[in-house]
């Protein structure tokens, strides 16, 4: 199974990458979802397979932390992924927290 290093979005629905939205219990203690709505999106690594859509891993302050996908992602409109997608490249990156 074929390991992927990229970014994902950290955005006030959750953390965003491959049209899915995932959270883990990290993100949830350090209120990354309310600071991303108050300061604004931005972007933290991952690690994920294409094979395996349920879990990531996230990269943050030197540790891994597993992030499971949010239930019922698909019902989400792509209005709302769209605005998500474009207020990063509005920010240049978003802010880093």
């Amino acid at each position: 199974m074929k390991k992927i290093l990229a970014f994902a979005l950290i955005t006030q629905m959750g953390i965003y990458i491959n049209e899915q939205f995932y959270t883990c219990p990290k993100a949830i203690e350090g209120q990354w979802f309310y600071r991303a709505a108050i300061y604004g999106t931005w972007l933290l690594p991952v690690i994920y397979s294409k094979e395996v859509e349920e879990s990531i891993k996230v990269i943050y302050d030197g540790e891994i932390f597993v992030a499971n996908v949010v239930p019922d992602t698909s019902k989400i409109s792509k209005f709302i992924i769209r605005s998500i997608e474009r207020g990063i490249t509005l920010q240049e990156g978003g802010n880093q927290q």
